[in-house]
């Protein structure tokens, strides 16, 4: 069986990093394409973006505690 863990440090890291490429878009135009799919996409990441990225924190700084 192969070990697979993971520290405390690594977790934080790549919540760090997720949080950052989410938070780096939040103020992104949206852009009009003339396709209302990719347009609604736009809109979704916009709105999901936030309170997703207040979940990872909330996620990073409980692993802190840890």
């Amino acid at each position: 069986m192969k070990n697979d863990s993971v520290s405390k440090q690594e977790i934080i890291r790549e919540l760090e990093r997720r949080i950052e490429l989410i938070d780096r878009h939040r103020f992104d135009e949206i852009e009009v394409t003339g396709n209302q799919y990719e347009e609604l996409n736009q809109v979704l990441k916009k709105i999901i973006g936030v309170p997703l990225s207040d979940e990872l924190t909330d996620v990073k700084n409980y692993i802190e505690t840890l």
